[in-house]
């Protein structure tokens, strides 16, 4: 078996507008623990809210198998039953006896008494992954206002807590893509420090003070399509930066990529980090990216005589070593065409749905 990096002649995800050719360092964090700033903090409430019509995009959503239950903290045990191939039964109430119906896919608003005997509501998303075969993820998020501006946090690992840094999920204003649960978090143009309760209810913030510096991943980024989402980590701080063109004022210290999504029309493509190594952020400097065009497609085949055999193991990295994946809708990703490159004809083309 060989590994090849070769050209790739075409890449049906045009909208990318990308010419294609054939475990992350340790970070610094950009907080040292200290909680002085709630000395002069405020504290605002949150409420659950329902998200029946999905439209966030979450840095790094987790699914969990609902073939038998969805389990809460405080000894929340919603009870399922499959059945057949395509229906679950779901207890929404806690009361040992299935009392909602999701066939396919489907929206759950699961509610109950903990065993302190505090309500506790939380609402899940349903798909069916397999004949048989169910799973779930979160489908709320606790929402309010802080400063003046829409705020919510997402349980994005499904444990039923709100207040794992770097784990969970938080999305400031009319922005529908997330970014790691940051202890520091963009409202407007301010910073503010970030703190949350692990029910969601209460979160304290106050101005941030630090040394700042800015992270641009927009100016330098090629592609035909609009880049959705672009989330930063620095420790417990992250950012998603997509939306500003002349970059976003970070607490100094050193980023990785985390995700990314690019989307055109019904067509998009995910990101990950893959082989794109940290920023830098220097106080008072600006941090700009360039990635994007070029993509590297890497890939295994083997050969005997004039067989050739192409393992569907493909990955493509952008021109700052970011993996894309999942390509949607499936069957559009990108075409392989292998070509005989002495008589200069093509051979065979296939398409690869994902990397």
């Amino acid at each position: 078996m060989m590994m090849q990096r070769t050209t790739l002649s075409t890449l049906t995800l045009l909208f990318l507008g990308m010419a294609i050719s054939g475990s992350a360092p340790g970070l610094s964090s950009s907080g040292d623990g200290d909680e002085s700033w709630k000395a002069e903090s405020t504290i605002y409430r949150l409420k659950h809210s329902a998200h029946k019509k999905w439209a966030f995009v979450l840095p790094a959503e987790r699914w969990h198998d609902a073939g038998k239950s969805i389990e809460l903290p405080g000894g929340l045990v919603f009870d399922t039953k499959i059945d057949g191939v395509n229906k679950l039964m779901v207890d929404s109430n806690g009361d040992g006896r299935p009392n909602a119906t999701v066939r396919g896919s489907g929206f759950i608003t699961l509610g109950a008494k903990d065993e302190t005997g505090e309500s506790v509501r939380y609402s899940v998303r349903v798909k069916n992954t397999a004949a048989g075969k169910f799973e779930w993820t979160t489908g709320s998020s606790m929402r309010g206002m802080v400063a003046g501006t829409i705020l919510h946090v997402f349980d994005q690992d499904g444990n039923g807590k709100y207040s794992d840094w770097g784990v969970d999920a938080v999305a400031v204003g009319n922005s529908k893509s997330a970014s790691l649960l940051s202890k520091v978090i963009l409202v407007g143009k301010d910073l503010y420090h970030f703190d949350v309760t692990e029910d969601g209810a209460q979160v304290t913030v106050a101005p941030f003070s630090g040394d700042t510096g800015i992270l641009n991943a927009v100016v330098d980024y090629e592609a035909k399509g609009a880049l959705t989402s672009a989330v930063f980590q620095s420790g417990d701080i992250s950012f998603c930066v997509a939306h500003a063109k002349k970059g976003v004022a970070v607490p100094v210290g050193t980023y990785k990529f985390v995700s990314g999504r690019v989307e055109k029309g019904s067509a998009s493509v995910s990101m990950r980090g893959g082989k794109m190594p940290t920023l830098q952020v220097y106080a008072g400097e600006e941090t700009a990216l360039e990635w994007g065009a070029n993509v590297n497609g890497e890939f295994s085949f083997s050969q005997k005589d004039e067989d050739v055999t192409v393992k569907a193991n493909f990955k493509f990295f952008g021109a700052a070593g970011e993996e894309y994946y999942d390509f949607q809708p499936a069957g559009k990703g990108p075409k392989i065409i292998i070509s005989d490159a002495k008589r200069g004809r093509e051979i065979k083309e296939a398409r690869f749905p994902e990397s």
